[in-house]
This record gives structure tokens, sequence and C-alpha cells, in this order.
């Protein structure tokens, strides 16, 4: 998988769960996790821990119920 493939592999994961893109949201460590060898739905997670469930507390309930 190309990083671009991920990355829209990763837009989808996050569109499906919360109705927003990863560009609509705070930057995250996307090469990192792509390199990390991780999957779109691996990446999305760390994601929301590591950068945005902080800014966006509420999005603990949206993901992970």
């Amino acid at each position: 998988m190309t990083f671009q493939e991920f990355m829209t592999a990763c837009d989808g994961v996050v569109s499906a769960k919360i109705g927003l893109g990863v560009y609509d949201l705070p930057d995250a460590a996307w090469r990192d996790y792509y390199e990390d060898e991780m999957s779109p739905e691996g990446a999305c997670e760390c994601a929301v821990i590591d950068y945005w469930i902080d800014e966006m507390p509420s999005l603990e309930d949206v993901w992970f119920n």
C-alpha cells in the first residue's frame, strides 16, 4: 500500500466513524504510522488517542462506543 492509499483508507475509517475526514481534524503523525506498518484502523485509533482526544474530549465516546 502506498502512503496515499494509506491516507485514503484512514480518511475512510475516520469518515465512517465520525463524519469528518482526516483533513478536517488536527494533524497527526500519519507518516510515522505508515512507516510503522500500522493498519489504517490502528493508525486512526492512535490519532484519536495521541492527537485528537485532548482537543475534542467527546470524541472518546463516539470513537470507542
